[in-house]
C-alpha cells in the first residue's frame, strides 16, 4: 500500500484540533470548581466545551482576558473567560506532545537525594536557584523555534504569539507565571541546559526542578559553577541567583569529629553528615533525617491559625472541623475525569519520604494548643467560643497519624474543598 501523505497530514492536524471532544479531554478536577456546569452532567459539559470549541475556532480569535496578580516581587496572571484558559491548555497540550516536554518528577528526584546522601563517599552538593526564573526566559527566542520546527499548526503559533505580545506582559522579556503554559515552554527553553550539565565528566547526579537546582559532584564546587558559566551552558538572560548559591562538602574522614550538615529542597528539609570511609575501613551508609522544610511547616501553622480566626467569624463548627481534618489527612482527587485516572493529595503525598516523627507532632501539638489555650486574647476567645465536646472532637485531629496511616477522606467535593480552602489564600 502506497504512503499517504495526506492521511497523516490529516491525522497530525486533528491531534491538534481545538474541537469539543479535544477539549474535553483536557478538564481537570480544579475545572469542576471554577466553571459553573462542567461535571453538572455529561451533555452540559459538551455543550459547554462545543461552545468554547466554536469561540476558539472563530476568526480572528485572541486570548484577552488577561488579569494581573500582585504577589510580592513578581506579578501572577491568570485567565478569566473559558475560552482562553482551553485555547492555551491545549497548546499546551501539543507542545508537550511534539517535544516531549516533561516536568522533572519530584519524588523521583527526592528518593535519589535520599539514597545519594547515604553513601558515605567524599563529594560536593550544589544548590543552585534560577533568578526571576520566568521573566528571564526570552519568549522570543521560543516563537522562532516553535516557527522553525514547524510542529505546531500555524492557528496555534498565532494565537500563542498574540497572548505572548499582549500589553500585560510588556514590563518583561519572559513568560507570565501563573500561566500553565509557561511551565511547559520554560522546560523547553531549558532543555539544553539539562543535556550539557549533565554530560559533565565531574557531576555524578544533577536534577532541576523548574528554577531549583541540585548537584553531586567530585569536582571543586566553585569549578564547576565556573565552568557552567564561563562555557555559558545556562542560555541567556538567565543567571544564577549567588545569594541562594549553597555549597556542602562532604570530605571528613574523622570519626571523632563528625559535623551535622542540613538543607531544603523541594519542600523537604535533609539532614546528614559529613563523615567519609576511610580507605580499608568498612562500616554501614550513613542515616539522613528526612523532615518537612520550616517554610512548609510554617505555612501549615497559618492555615491552622487562618481556621480558627475565620470559625471566629462565622461560627461553622462544621467547617473548622473540615478544614483541620483536610490539612492532617489526605484526598482523592482527579486529574482526567474522561479518564477517571484518579490521583491523591495531601499530607502523605506531599511528603511520603519524611522519617521525622517531631515535625508531625509538633504540628499536632501546636493545633492542641489553640484548641486549649487560655492566656491569650486569641486562646481565650478560641476557648469561650468551642464547648468541652467540641475541644475533644478537634483533638483527635492528629498529623502524624494522618501522616502513618495515610487517612483518605474521600468524602470531599469540589465544592467543599473550595470553601475549605477560600481563608488560606493569604496564607
Amino acid at each position: 500500500m502506497p504512503f499517504n501523505y495526506d492521511e497523516v497530514f490529516n491525522l497530525y492536524m486533528l491531534t491538534q484540533s481545538f474541537s469539543a471532544s479535544d477539549l474535553l479531554k483536557l478538564i481537570t478536577y480544579e475545572d469542576y470548581k471554577r466553571y459553573v456546569g462542567i461535571g453538572e452532567s455529561r451533555d452540559k459539559t459538551f455543550e459547554i466545551m462545543t461552545e468554547v470549541s466554536q469561540k476558539i475556532c472563530s476568526d480572528g480569535f485572541k486570548v484577552t482576558s488577561i488579569k494581573e496578580i500582585l504577589n510580592g516581587e513578581d506579578k501572577i496572571f491568570s485567565l478569566q473567560k473559558i475560552e482562553d484558559d482551553f485555547a492555551l491548555r491545549k497548546i499546551n497540550d501539543s507542545v508537550k506532545r511534539f517535544y516531549k516536554v516533561k516536568q522533572a518528577d519530584r519524588n523521583l528526584i527526592v528518593n535519589q537525594i535520599i539514597v545519594l546522601l547515604q553513601e558515605a563517599i567524599p563529594m560536593s552538593i550544589i544548590k543552585l536557584d534560577l533568578k526571576k526564573f520566568y521573566e528571564s526566559i526570552d519568549r522570543k527566542w521560543i516563537i522562532n523555534k516553535l516557527k522553525e520546527d514547524a510542529l505546531l499548526s500555524s492557528s496555534s503559533i498565532k494565537i500563542l504569539e498574540d497572548f505572548l505580545d499582549s500589553n500585560e506582559f510588556s514590563s518583561f522579556t519572559g513568560l507570565p507565571r501563573g500561566i500553565g503554559i509557561s511551565a511547559t515552554l520554560s522546560e523547553l527553553y531549558l532543555r539544553d541546559f539539562d543535556r550539557k550539565v549533565n554530560r559533565l565528566n565531574t557531576v555524578y547526579y544533577f536534577a532541576r526542578y523548574v528554577d531549583d537546582i541540585i548537584l553531586f559532584t567530585i569536582d571543586s564546587p566553585k569549578t564547576l559553577i565556573k565552568k557552567i558559566e564561563d562555557n555559558e551552558l545556562l542560555r541567556k538572560p538567565l543567571t544564577f541567583n549567588k545569594k541562594k548559591t549553597r555549597i556542602f562538602e562532604i570530605n571528613n574522614y574523622d570519626n571523632s569529629n563528625i559535623s551535622n550538615l542540613s538543607f531544603e529542597y523541594l519542600g523537604y528539609k535533609f539532614v546528614f553528615n559529613d563523615l567519609c570511609k576511610k580507605t580499608g575501613y568498612e562500616f554501614k551508609d550513613k542515616n539522613i533525617t528526612v523532615s518537612i522544610a520550616k517554610k512548609k511547616v510554617k505555612k501549615y501553622k497559618t492555615r491552622i491559625v487562618y481556621s480558627f480566626l475565620d470559625y471566629l467569624k462565622n461560627n461553622d463548627f462544621s467547617l473548622l472541623e473540615d478544614r483541620l481534618k483536610f490539612l492532617s489527612g489526605n484526598y482523592p482527587i482527579k486529574k482526567n475525569p474522561s479518564e477517571g485516572t484518579v490521583l491523591y493529595a495531601g499530607l502523605y503525598y506531599n511528603y511520603p519520604f519524611i522519617n521525622d516523627d517531631d515535625v508531625l507532632e509538633n504540628l499536632t501539638s501546636f493545633l492542641r494548643k489553640i484548641i486549649n489555650a487560655r492566656n491569650k486574647s486569641f486562646g481565650n476567645k478560641i476557648a469561650s467560643s468551642l464547648t468541652q465536646n467540641e475541644k475533644g472532637v478537634l483533638s483527635k485531629y492528629d498529623f502524624l497519624a494522618g501522616w502513618k496511616n495515610r487517612k483518605l477522606n474521600s468524602d470531599f467535593r469540589p465544592e467543599r474543598v473550595k470553601i475549605i480552602k477560600k481563608c488560606w489564600y493569604n496564607g
